[in-house]
This record gives structure tokens, C-alpha cells and sequence, in this order.
């Protein structure tokens, strides 16, 4: 049933699949068709949409994270590849 559609992927993905890979694609397809008409299936009128996880969950209280101990911060710098003034110095990623 999936096979034309899997060839095409496969085509414009650039990659080679034999007639078992593909027959094995295409049952894995088929199964979250099935699956997810299932849940189309699904009788969901009474049930309200769930809007945020975080509003019924606790907090932490927030505390200092820095590293207090200064034998850690000196173990640390004398292994980090390259300091400027006592800082950690990380290659530039992000451009303003």
C-alpha cells in the first residue's frame, strides 16, 4: 500500500532500501495508520484539552547554584582550555 510513497522518501532522501526494507516500512506505516485512526475512533466530547503540565506542579524553592567551593573553581580553570580574567573563554556561536 506504501510502497510508491516509500520509494519516493527514499529518492529524495538519497538512500537505497531493498524490497524487505521497504515491505518492512510499509507494514510499520500501515500500523500507525491503524493506530492513529484509532484514536480519530476515539469518542473524546466529554474530555476539555489539557492546557499546561506546570500548573498543578510544586516548585523549588530557588537557591544560589554558584560553586562555593574554590578548590573546585581552581580545578576547573586549570583545565579549561583558554581563561581571559579569570572567565571561562568559549568560541563565539551566536552573531548579534
Amino acid at each position: 500500500m506504501f510502497e510508491e510513497q516509500i520509494e519516493k522518501i527514499a529518492e529524495l532522501a538519497r538512500i537505497k532500501l531493498d524490497e524487505q526494507e521497504k515491505k518492512e516500512l510499509a507494514k510499520s506505516l500501515n500500523e500507525i495508520i491503524e493506530y492513529v485512526n484509532k484514536i480519530n475512533d476515539l469518542n473524546l466530547d466529554d474530555f476539555s484539552p489539557l492546557f499546561s503540565l506546570l500548573e498543578n506542579l510544586p516548585l523549588r524553592e530557588d537557591k544560589n547554584l554558584q560553586i562555593q567551593n574554590s578548590e573546585e573553581i581552581e580545578l576547573i580553570m586549570k583545565n579549561f582550555p583558554e581563561l581571559e580574567d579569570r572567565y571561562l573563554k568559549v568560541p563565539k556561536i551566536l552573531d548579534k
